[in-house]
């Protein structure tokens, strides 16, 4: 397995494609491996605080990221082994995949990631390369609502808002993704948008950055949740009028990285205090 240096207290942070301008609460040299350990850090991270907030399903699910390898020599995605629980992820034991042709092979680590992983991640990317991160879980509130048969997050709070227009809805449920084709199904079905109901299934958002595609997940969750518990009142609901949630939904974008920056770093930082393994 390809060795990882520890985490270094010199050198310069970048912006790259899977962070942002934010300032980091690691530091990393300018360089590929620099670029790859950033990569690591805030992926591991992403799969640490998720798993706390409960959004994981036991080994299932998966976050991926396109960073290039530690020795330059190129790029790919990289994501957790195949049977590694999201509390296990660390920086180092990630594993970076490239696919060619329909096959992959390991550029790091041991351990190939679950088949859905390639299959769902890899395949939307060929449909949106743009998708540099892409997360995918089965989180309870948001996956009962893609249950429906009319998935829809209703504008019912301020949290929806920021999903406005941005949610695509996929009600043709697709089994097990084991192919490709699944995966870039799911692409088109995703088009342009931020997020992905999957129909019987869950729920994927993909970003540019790693802070944004955490933060898009967080408060899917929590919109799907005030959602589920109002209509459970089995009481009219208030929605947001309509002249309202265009307006809104883009003073939230306006500032998106910013907030979901600060959101996804004092994730990290606690992490850093409760569970500081993961930057091993």
């Amino acid at each position: 397995m390809l060795g990882i240096r520890p985490l270094l207290r010199r050198g310069k942070s970048l912006a790259r494609t899977f962070t942002s301008n934010s300032p980091k609460p690691y530091v990393v040299p300018e360089n590929a491996w620099g670029r790859n350990r950033a990569a690591r850090l805030e992926l591991a991270a992403a799969y640490r605080a998720l798993d706390t907030l409960g959004l994981n399903e036991g080994v299932c699910n998966h976050l991926s990221v396109v960073a290039p390898t530690a020795d330059g020599r190129g790029e790919g995605m990289l994501v957790l082994p195949f049977g590694m629980h999201w509390s296990e992820v660390t920086a180092s034991n990630l594993v970076s995949v490239e696919c060619k042709d329909g096959q992959c092979s390991l550029l790091e680590g041991e351990t190939m990631p679950e088949i859905t992983a390639s299959s769902i991640h890899l395949g939307i990317r060929q449909i949106r390369p743009n998708a540099t991160v892409i997360m995918h879980t089965h989180q309870p509130y948001a996956t009962s609502l893609a249950c429906m048969k009319r998935p829809e997050i209703l504008m019912v709070h301020q949290n929806s808002l920021r999903f406005y227009k941005r949610i695509a809805y996929d009600d043709n449920y697709g089994g097990l993704a084991l192919a490709f084709e699944e995966g870039r199904r799911l692409g088109t079905v995703l088009g342009d948008s931020d997020v992905l109901f999957m129909g019987n299934h869950g729920v994927i958002t993909v970003a540019s950055t790693i802070s944004v595609a955490f933060d898009l997940l967080y408060f899917l969750e929590r919109a799907s949740q005030v959602q589920v518990l109002t209509e459970a009142m089995k009481k009219e609901v208030q929605l947001i009028p309509d002249d309202k949630c265009q307006a809104m939904s883009d003073d939230f974008w306006n500032s998106m990285q910013l907030y979901a920056d600060a959101n996804f770093y004092a994730s990290y930082r606690k992490l850093r205090r409760t569970q500081p393994d993961f930057e091993i």
